[in-house]
């Protein structure tokens, strides 16, 4: 049933590969039966939020990333190369001189190129996921935030190309290409909002879930160098821009995702588990942040099975699975 009155939104943040939580995040909204009006979604969150809004299920989407995960364009991606480099998990000694030969080359291409991975390695991952439509054409309305790096404004698309605009959303700066659409020159939409809850909020959402999937910020890095201090002072900086603007959600859910690295895919099954457990565990909370008609529909839903069942107990036949 569609419900008119209040939209439900939910505003899906970056995180590179920690994004696969949101897939958790949303199987739990799809089985409590909370419908969704709306979709932002910010680098990862475009990704996996352009995907549900196509009419996917997640597991569809899960099953998508799979095969992408078992797919030779993945096995010989710089993508793959990178999250190994970063990856945690132990290395032989011919693993590690091969990572320090790769980094090296990142680090002198980064010094010609405007980034270090091709866009074909990202437009690849897209195209597995998400099918070649217009956003228009999305079942629940989608919006893909990104950041103009000629203007310094955000960009929030809503119409066009479904792959580009994900593309243009996920364009980490200095990882992958920019994206050249019009007039704008479209990076990562993490830039100006990391978690897109304003977006969702100006595309006509009256309550906003965020989802947070960015890594903690570590509370005993090395800061020796002066690029270091750099690095650490964006990381403050993206934090506290991300604070204030989820101070504008309805509830925020922040799946344990830890300080994995975006482009590590070694915990890439664990995370929609993780996902999962953080969505179960603020229940609560977005129950109580729903309309009241909907909180209403909930109760009669959960009344009316408990008297199937309650029936199908007594005449001996099978209970409604719903």
């Amino acid at each position: 049933m569609k419900w008119t009155g209040k939209k439900v939104g939910i505003a899906l943040g970056g995180g590179g590969v920690r994004g696969l939580a949101h897939i958790g995040v949303i199987q739990v909204l799809e089985k409590e039966g909370i419908e969704i009006d709306l979709i932002a979604g910010t680098s990862a969150g475009a990704l996996i939020g352009g995907a549900y809004a196509t009419g996917m299920t997640t597991g569809e989407i899960t099953a998508k990333v799979d095969a992408y995960l078992k797919s030779s364009e993945f096995e010989e991606s710089a993508i793959k190369s990178m999250g190994l480099s970063f990856s945690t998990g132990p290395k032989s000694f011919v693993q590690k001189a091969q990572i320090f030969a790769r980094n090296q080359y990142y680090l002198v291409k980064a010094l010609f190129s405007p980034s270090i991975l091709p866009a074909e390695d990202f437009q690849s991952l897209i195209n597995y996921l998400l099918p070649d439509v217009d956003i228009r054409a999305t079942l629940i309305p989608f919006y893909a935030v990104s950041t103009d790096l000629i203007t310094g404004k955000q960009v929030v698309l809503h119409e066009g190309s479904l792959r580009q605009a994900v593309l243009a959303s996920s364009s980490v700066p200095g990882a992958v290409e920019p994206t050249r659409l019009g007039e704008w020159l479209l990076a990562d939409g993490g830039v100006t909002s990391l978690v897109p809850v304003h977006a969702a909020r100006a595309s006509g959402a009256d309550i906003v879930i965020a989802v947070v999937v960015d890594r903690d910020l570590p509370q005993e890095a090395d800061i020796e160098t002066a690029k270091d201090v750099l690095y650490r002072a964006g990381e403050i900086t993206a934090n506290a821009l991300e604070a204030a603007e989820l101070q504008n959600a309805d509830v925020v859910i922040r799946p344990a995702v830890g300080d994995l690295h975006w482009a590590d895919f070694s915990r890439s099954h664990t995370l929609i588990r993780i996902g999962e457990e953080a969505a179960r565990e603020s229940l609560e909370k977005i129950h109580a942040s729903l309309p009241l008609p909907r909180r209403f529909a909930r109760f009669a839903r959960r009344f009316l099975n408990r008297v199937q069942n309650h029936d199908a107990r007594h005449t001996g036949s099978n209970p409604d699975p719903s």
